[in-house]
Parts: C-alpha cells; structure tokens; sequence
C-alpha cells in the first residue's frame, strides 16, 4: 500500500521513528540499521511494509531498498513476525544476515531473541536462494549513533518484545560490559544474550 514516504524525522528511537508527512506523523517501527541512519530535524526517505495481523496494522520502515527487501523475505518465513524480523536485521547488518543464511550458519542466527533451532534452520532452508539475489556486502559497516540513554534501550528491548522486567535485567547483564556505549550498542548485546 506505501512504497515509501519523504519527511522530517520527529522524533527517533533505537526501534522506531516518528516521520511527519504533510502534517501527519508516522509512527515506524525500525531495526537499528535503519535508526542509525535517521536524525531528527532532518528530512529523510523511508521505504515501507504495511504489516496487518489480525486488523491490527504495523508500518515498518526501512533506510533502504534492499534492506525492506530481505524484511519481506524474512516475513515471508512461516514463524516470523515484524518483530523477529527487526530483532534479525537490528542484530547483524542486511549484508551480514544474507551470509549467515547463505552459509547456513544456524547457531549465529538462534543468538537472536525468538529464533529458536528450527526457526534458524527454516530460515536458511527456505531462504538461501532468495537473499543471494539481493546483492549485498557481508562487510558492510554498521553506523554508530551517539549515545543515548539506558531508559532508549529498554524501550527498544519493549517494542522488540521483552518485558520490561526482562530488559532491565538483561541491560544490567550487558552495563558493566559497555559502560559508555549507546543505546544501540546496548540493545544489539542484548539481543545477542
């Protein structure tokens, strides 16, 4: 339904972004690769998914082509929700997850929160031919943001589906290791726990 949408970034977090356009504000879902990218009070593109469920609709939004791409591939795969999808594309980089998965690399991809043995080998089952055509770098850099507060990376632990609970006990794991580390930082060790 939208391919993408063009506005000022409003407001961003490690796992979703406001985007005004014409006057409405778009509340996006994001993987940290897509967050990196985005500033607030800068304009910005946003490719798009329209994910219903249920009646209940999520508008995930993505920096690039590619990288909405291989989150529809991801979808596409029986067990996997925006959610997962996000926490996959939040742990490794586009270029990463397409080598992963073409090397059928399952114990990289159960480190991801939701991705259990099966969902890992179903991943690199149904998917390895698929992501080859996406014509991406495995060594694609991953963008730093500045840091940010703790509080950013349990509200992005919350959308990517931990308890609040469940965060805060897994940051207080990943802190001391990452003492001055962004949230981003924070939220990808975390997700490899």
């Amino acid at each position: 339904m939208y391919d993408h949408l063009v506005g000022d970034v409003v407001e961003k977090q490690a796992s979703r972004a406001v985007l005004r356009v014409g006057g409405v504000g778009y509340d996006l879902k994001v993987s940290l690769t897509t967050a990196a990218a985005l500033q607030p009070g800068r304009a910005a593109t946003l490719f798009t998914i329209l994910h219903v469920v249920d009646g209940a609709p999520t508008l995930l939004g993505f920096a690039t082509r590619t990288e909405r791409e291989l989150c529809r591939r991801l979808l596409a795969t029986s067990g996997i929700g925006p959610s997962i999808a996000l926490s996959v594309l939040s742990v490794y980089t586009p270029g990463e997850v397409v080598a992963l998965i073409g090397s059928a690399d399952v114990a990289a991809l159960k480190r991801v929160k939701g991705v259990g043995q099966k969902t890992a080998e179903r991943l690199c089952l149904e998917l390895r031919d698929a992501v080859h055509k996406l014509d991406l770098d495995p060594q694609q850099p991953v963008v730093v943001l500045p840091a940010q507060t703790a509080e950013d990376a349990v509200a992005a632990l919350i959308t990517l589906g931990y308890s609040e609970k469940e965060a805060r006990d897994k940051l207080a794991k990943v802190r001391p290791r990452l003492p001055d580390a962004p949230a981003e930082e924070l939220v990808r060790a975390v997700l490899q726990l």
